[in-house]
């Protein structure tokens, strides 16, 4: 099973109908639709991307898919989370979810940064409710990926996040999904950083 539909999968048993939760990375669109059925009428995505090409993208997919309604799309930083994340919405957000590295298909020039990925991961924090999850895939293959997937490892242990990894196979520039925070507290097969 493949990275993206691991994170989904641990998603699908978090997220319900009702729910709010931040895509950090809008990106093509895929985890947004995912998450807009999740948290169905009654609940919410904020959806955030740098790149104006991904919000026109995730805008078009979510319209085709009826779900546009439930998402608000934001053209800004990951790492300005909070200045869009309404106040009352800190300590409830159920799951953040990240997909590191470049936009599939669009300008490699684009990458995410550990400065502001730390910084969204932490703001991350701020927004989850005890029950919630972030789930973030750090691609460790492209120019800049090792730097920011060691710099998460050293946050989360800095901080003393509850974490559980799970590479994609065993090659060292393979990619690896993080599933960090409450509703991970030292589950089996998790790795706590205490």
């Amino acid at each position: 099973m493949r990275l993206t539909e691991q994170a989904h999968s641990e998603l699908d048993k978090i997220v319900h109908a009702g729910d709010f939760v931040i895509d950090a990375t809008l990106g093509n669109g895929y985890d947004t639709q995912f998450l807009a059925q999740k948290v169905g009428q009654d609940g919410g995505v904020y959806a955030f991307d740098i790149q104006k090409e991904s919000i026109e993208q995730g805008t078009r997919l979510l319209e085709k898919q009826q779900l546009v309604s439930r998402v608000v799309f934001t053209q800004s930083c990951h790492s300005k989370m909070l200045e869009h994340v309404p106040v009352a919405m800190l300590g409830k957000i159920k799951a953040v979810i990240f997909n590191l590295g470049y936009l599939p298909g669009g300008d490699k020039k684009f990458i995410t940064k550990p400065n502001s990925t730390l910084s969204a991961l932490r703001q991350a924090q701020l927004c989850l409710s005890d029950d919630g999850i972030i789930s973030l895939i750090a691609y460790r293959g492209h120019d800049g990926g090792q730097r920011e997937f060691a710099e998460i490892e050293k946050l989360t242990k800095k901080e003393n996040w509850s974490v559980q990894k799970k590479p994609s196979n065993q090659a060292p520039d393979s990619p690896v999904l993080f599933l960090i925070g409450k509703a991970y507290n030292g589950a089996e097969g998790s790795t706590s950083n205490s």
